[in-house]
């Protein structure tokens, strides 16, 4: 049942609506009865009443000032007030105090209870349609997310998907440049961040999901490449943590950009080297080179060498090496261990492998080799490495 307060100077009015009246025949129940207003702010403050039925003039503090304190408060709860004297002031003072209704003395009974039933009515209504709206609210990030993705991945569900984050208050530029970031690194959320303040004005929408994070942006290829390689090189060095990151340019057409970067996000390179990889600015790279990179990052965990990946290639030693210092400005080892560090990175980060198994995990069958090599790179022990990160 709803809860009732009753709050009036005058004993036997008071007493008389307690007892006098079914209430229960429309849901309620008297859980208390205040003298003045100041009394039943704080009988009403604890506890909770859903209807307070108030004289207007009281000592102390009247039903009127009441009830706007309470409203103030953000109290959930419905207020009658009612009062003996006929003039335009109290009814001007009721309707400014928020109260849902103000009946003039004597007041009938069926007439109250049926002012309290309409007023109980269209409160029970309010709380459902809140309810509603909360949950709404609520699931409004879920929502924008799941358009955000059909959006990204669906092209026949383009159009309907664009007008939905539309109608959720995200703005689609009609051209410029989608950030693509595959990784499910613990520091994302933070790199987001500091991407989105480093493209503020340029910013038009970000999600990040459960693998990826796509930064929607109206600036073009040229600036969000030399910015993002700012952000990368300043995060390098600030936590270790290294993002592969790939950019395609839009013109209308935001779904088409999405499967660009996310092919381009693959080049291995990128993620070695930590730049900004973009479909012009991989044109160079030869086939042979591009297919040496995406074997260290498929067999990075295996014994593998310049000479076993030429010989995959059909190529020779030779021609590798020397192709791949001409394009990438590292050895084909230096790239390898690269990727290796960076994968021994993220299982360390995750926590769930011990050491000498993060070793193994990456290629290294001597636990103790790997160490020497994560000092050389790293310039610490993985363990003084995850100690810091802990910090």
């Amino acid at each position: 049942m709803d809860k009732l307060l009753i709050v009036d100077d005058d004993y036997l009015i008071r007493e008389g609506l307690k007892v006098a009246i079914d209430w229960g025949s429309i849901g309620l129940e008297v859980v208390g009865v205040a003298e003045n207003g100041a009394i039943g702010l704080d009988m009403a403050r604890g506890l909770k009443p859903d209807l307070i039925i108030a004289d207007v003039r009281m000592p102390v503090m009247d039903g009127l000032q009441m009830a706007k304190t309470l409203f103030n408060e953000k109290a959930d709860l419905a207020v009658i007030a009612y009062s003996g004297y006929k003039d335009f002031e109290n009814a001007r003072r009721a309707l400014d105090s928020g109260v849902a209704g103000f009946l003039l003395k004597p007041i009938e009974s069926e007439e109250l209870l049926a002012r309290v039933k309409e007023v109980m009515d269209k409160l029970h209504e309010k709380r459902k349609n809140n309810r509603i709206i909360g949950q709404f609210i609520s699931n409004l990030p879920i929502v924008r997310q799941q358009q955000f993705e059909i959006l990204l991945k669906d092209g026949e569900m383009y159009k309907s998907a664009s007008e939905q984050l539309s109608l959720l208050g995200v703005c689609l530029p009609s051209s410029g440049t989608l950030i693509y970031i595959y990784t499910d690194n613990p520091y994302i959320k933070t790199f987001i961040s500091n991407a989105e303040r480093e493209l503020s004005e340029y910013i038009n929408a970000s999600e990040i999901f459960a693998d990826r994070a796509v930064i929607l942006t109206s600036a073009d290829l040229i600036c969000v490449r030399e910015r993002m390689s700012k952000l990368l090189e300043s995060s390098l060095k600030e936590s270790d943590v290294r993002f592969p990151v790939a950019a395609a340019a839009f013109d209308g057409n935001i779904h088409e950009a999405y499967l660009k970067a996310k092919e381009l996000s693959k080049n291995t390179l990128f993620t070695a080297i930590n730049s900004v990889v973009t479909e012009n600015k991989n044109m160079h790279l030869k086939k042979v080179v591009r297919d040496a990179l995406r074997i260290i990052e498929t067999d990075y965990n295996k014994r593998i060498s310049v000479k076993s990946v030429a010989d995959i290639l059909y190529t020779s030693e030779s021609h590798l090496m020397h192709e791949f210092k001409a394009q990438t400005g590292k050895t084909f080892n230096e790239c390898l261990t690269d990727f290796r560090m960076l994968k021994a990175q993220e299982l360390l980060l995750k926590g769930d492998m011990r050491i000498g198994e993060v070793a193994y995990a990456v290629g290294y069958n001597d636990v103790k080799y790997f160490g020497q090599v994560f000092r050389d790179y790293y310039g610490c022990t993985p363990s003084e490495w995850l100690e810091t990160k802990r910090q």
